[in-house]
């Protein structure tokens, strides 16, 4: 198979940026007027940035905003509360308490298989012992105490977020 001889043709977004790269260009017309207007918005964002008041009405807006957020979040928690259906941060907060109790039955299921191995270990017969002891090496090991079962870990229970 051969090559196409000539490219293909340009997508629509190659398309489009070529499109503003022109309109924005400073040898144009319309790049021209874009730069002067860039300008002058810029010198009016760095002189509105600087206005004491100009600050404080944006910060007393951004406050509203914020206090409007957490009253409409709390009515809406209200209403979940009402209608007995939980909240994003309850199902969180039960999701984070099931997750260290899989855990802590890791743990405990990783326990009770070591001390399944240690009383299956004192089960067997003396004779066992040597028999199968002296199958495997010749010299016989004196009987030890069985290892101290480590006592399972335990974990704070967090607070509810």
């Amino acid at each position: 198979m051969t090559a196409p001889a000539s490219r293909p043709a340009p997508g629509l977004l190659a398309r489009a940026l070529k499109k503003v790269g022109q309109l924005t260009s400073p040898e144009t017309r319309s790049g021209q007027v874009f730069v002067k207007a860039e300008r002058g918005l810029t010198k009016v964002a760095a002189h509105l940035a600087e206005s004491p008041t100009f600050l404080r009405v944006s910060g007393g807006l951004m406050r509203r905003g914020f206090t409007l957020q957490i009253r409409r979040t709390s009515l809406m928690e209200n209403a979940l509360h009402t209608l007995r259906v939980p909240t994003a941060s309850e199902v969180d907060s039960l999701r984070d308490q099931l997750r260290r109790m899989g855990d802590q039955v890791e743990a405990l299921g990783s326990q009770l298989e070591h001390v399944v191995e240690l009383l299956e270990r004192q089960e067997q017969p003396p004779a066992a012992l040597a028999s199968s002891n002296t199958v495997s090496s010749p010299v016989t090991a004196p009987a030890a105490e069985p290892a101290p079962v480590p006592a399972p870990r335990r974990r704070r229970s967090g607070s509810a977020r």
